[in-house]
């Protein structure tokens, strides 16, 4: 499909290039292509990576991407254990990037893993085994026969990947919405690792932002581990974006090497990684990447004549998702002034919960007064159990006008805003003041 980007035979990437193919994979936890990063255009600059035929890259000389048509890669997720082989591995993760040039917009649809499908070879059974039957190439073939969606490349991450970038990084900021307590959580031996959380904001180092991402407790279970591991690749592209990654990765590099080397495998070459971690860089700001997941809105359980629990996709909704991923309009002028001047399609109408996450006595119940004046509907009113660094916007329904009006309210950006969807939530938003909120 992409003339400009012919398949490329699979490789496990070695030297620098595993860092960078690492760095831009799993900022979207952990996608390829998607993300560009300064720290990453960094590590490139500093380290000359090499491409296919063994000549240096140079950055500021390497042609720039400029692909006219959509591309899509599978995201394999992997748990895999020492001394075991990837190809037996179950995907304990599924995600869909697509990066589209027309609308200089990016996204990713979160696959469940017990999503119970037909595959191309006649069988019946859920999607994460594609790849015990055949490998990446099995799964590619599996999930465009199911949703239509053509799919140009694959990246497979080995988990312990991500936890050893995060805990280089120093660790990613979240918010835990609900109290999470797993008892069950697996260890690397087949035996449990308990796992506890308190809800609210949250430092993860790399080990613990795993478990927050892999765990099945807490909100929503397996579609709230959906939305907490892409709840991780944004908090970890916050991370990568800031000033100090690269000084953190680069005295590191011999262990992320040593680390990671039979950590990624994917058909994308050296170049072209590059070429579309630049291109996103320059061209898709974060209101431009599109988040969506196959949740409970668009599945129903159901036991199999064998007595497994599987999900059963409904197709309409699942044709809506994909829909929404794909369709994204476009914007005249730059993508950032547009998004950020965009008239809000929705009414004031919504339930929001506000929190005084300083030591402002009053500050909450003024803002209160100020956003009911407006017409938002306030249920509680209460101080934070922890102390946020700025402002933010917990988004529960992902009403993205309600949210942009509330957003442009209280007067703080829209990088304020924190994606927790949860459709049983009877809040529309949670507002976490901090210390950057001016009093209206």
């Amino acid at each position: 499909m992409l003339s400009n980007f012919p398949p490329n035979k699979p490789r496990r990437p070695s030297g620098l290039l595993v860092i960078i193919a690492l760095v831009v994979a799993v900022v979207v936890f952990p996608g390829v292509g998607l993300i560009a990063l300064n720290a990453a255009q960094r590590l490139i600059e500093q380290i000359s990576p090499r491409s296919n035929t063994g000549a240096p890259i140079v950055v500021n000389q390497l042609a720039k991407w400029e692909g006219q048509e959509r591309i899509t890669i599978l995201v394999l997720g992997i748990d895999q254990r020492p001394n075991e082989s990837p190809s037996i591995a179950r995907t304990d993760t599924m995600i869909l990037l697509t990066l589209d040039p027309l609308t200089q917009s990016a996204g990713m649809m979160s696959i469940p893993r017990d999503l119970f499908v037909p595959m191309p070879d006649g069988r019946q059974d859920r999607i994460n085994t594609a790849h015990v039957y055949g490998g990446p190439q099995f799964a590619m073939k599996t999930v465009e026969y199911n949703f239509g969606i053509p799919i140009q490349h694959y990246a497979r991450v080995n988990f312990r990947a991500v936890e050893e970038l995060i805990t280089l990084l120093g660790g990613i900021d979240v918010y835990n919405d609900q109290e999470i307590n797993d008892p069950t959580f697996p260890d690397a031996n087949y035996g449990y690792e308990p796992f506890y959380l308190p809800a609210g904001f949250q430092h993860l180092d790399g080990k613990t932002a795993l478990k927050y991402a892999r765990t099945r407790h807490g909100a929503g279970d397996d579609y709230g581990r959906m939305r907490r591991q892409q709840q991780v690749i944004m908090a970890l592209r916050e991370k990568l974006v800031g000033t100090d990654a690269a000084t953190k990765l680069l005295p590191n590099t011999p262990t992320l090497l040593r680390s990671l080397s039979n950590a990624i495998e994917t058909d994308l070459s050296a170049t072209q990684i590059v070429q579309l971690a630049l291109y996103v860089k320059d061209n898709i700001p974060k209101e431009r990447i599109v988040q969506a997941a196959i949740d409970e809105s668009a599945t129903q359980p159901w036991t199999t004549p064998e007595g497994a629990s599987v999900l059963i996709p409904i197709r309409d909704k699942v044709r809506e998702l994909r829909e929404r991923l794909y369709n994204v309009p476009q914007q005249p002028g730059s993508v950032a002034e547009s998004a950020a001047t965009a008239e809000p399609t929705e009414p004031n109408t919504g339930r929001i919960a506000i929190q005084n996450g300083t030591q402002t006595v009053g500050l909450a119940g003024g803002a209160k007064a100020f956003l009911e004046s407006k017409g938002y509907v306030v249920d509680s009113v209460s101080d934070a159990p922890q102390v946020p660094a700025k402002t933010i916007v917990v988004s529960y329904h992902r009403r993205a006008g309600f949210v942009q009006r509330l957003v442009a309210e209280l007067g703080v950006p829209a990088e304020a805003v924190v994606d927790a969807y949860d459709p049983n939530n009877p809040l529309d938003a949670l507002v976490v003041l901090g210390d950057d909120y001016a009093p209206k």
